[in-house]
């Protein structure tokens, strides 16, 4: 058996030009996680990772290679929202650092029948997590993405046949006071209540005749959409923090139409 050859460690060695780097890590990482859903089922997701750490002005580089052994290890059992806190703290502990970020976009699905037939369906909702440890301290912003459907009032208004109408995409961010990431089913029922109409996975037909008249019979704006979906979300004792946008792909316009709002930080 042959003896293992002493290699040199060049990360390790110590760098002189002081600069200390505020990140430092590996992008665009494609794995599978498992993820604990609020309903208690699990639910496997296609996951799109960047894991990083800040180093020190005498530390000439990180390994990279801890931060990928680090995620596979996470990732390797299922996962609620709320242990992306110790994966920073393991990812921070491995590479002697005081700070790390994991930020991760992937698709979850929601079971959402159709409104008439009650036909099963799937919808894909984008999310995004941006989450950080510094000196012990988490923090977590999580972004959702919700198709949705805007019928133009104004349209409605001045057409003496029916209104233009399109699918809109619901934009939502959230940073909650227990700052940890969350996944985006219990605010589905806000864009339900917000949009001119969900966007359904199946149609029957009796179902598309329901959208259709729904949707006419609530005509909103972009600027509608945002509204309400701000005024939801400022009722709701868990966010320290929330944006919203909408923005209706236009059927009739060659741009799209979007409206966004902020919210002040609560203490």
């Amino acid at each position: 058996m042959k003896t293992p050859v002493s290699l040199p460690d060049v990360a390790a060695e110590t760098d002189q030009r002081g600069v200390a780097l505020h990140a430092v890590g590996i992008r665009g990482l494609r794995l599978p996680v498992l993820l604990r859903t609020p309903a208690e089922t699990t639910q496997q997701v296609i996951a799109v990772a960047d894991l990083s750490v800040d180093i020190d002005a005498e530390q000439r580089g990180a390994h990279m290679s801890r931060l990928v052994e680090t995620l596979y290890e996470w990732a390797s059992e299922p996962r609620a929202p709320a242990e992306v806190k110790a994966l920073l703290q393991t990812t921070r502990d491995r590479l002697n650092s005081r700070s790390a970020r994991l930020q991760m976009q992937f698709p979850y699905f929601l079971q959402v029948p159709a409104p008439v037939t009650g036909t099963p369906g799937l919808l894909d909702v984008e999310v995004e997590w941006d989450c950080r440890l510094n000196n012990g301290a988490p923090c977590a912003v999580s972004a959702f993405v919700f198709p949705a459907m805007t019928l133009c009032p104004c349209s409605k208004a001045i057409s003496k046949y029916g209104a233009h109408n399109q699918r809109a995409l619901a934009r939502i961010w959230v940073q909650t006071r227990d700052h940890l990431p969350r996944l985006p089913d219990e605010y589905l029922p806000l864009v339900q209540r917000s949009a001119s109409s969900l966007v359904y996975p199946v149609l029957k037909r009796p179902d598309e005749k329901f959208v259709t008249e729904y949707s006419y019979e609530n005509p909103r704006f972009v600027e509608d959409v945002a509204r309400e979906l701000a005024l939801h979300l400022s009722e709701r004792e868990e966010l320290i923090w929330y944006r919203v946008e909408c923005e209706s792909i236009e059927s009739i316009h060659n741009h799209n139409a979007f409206a966004m709002y902020e919210s002040p930080k609560r203490k």
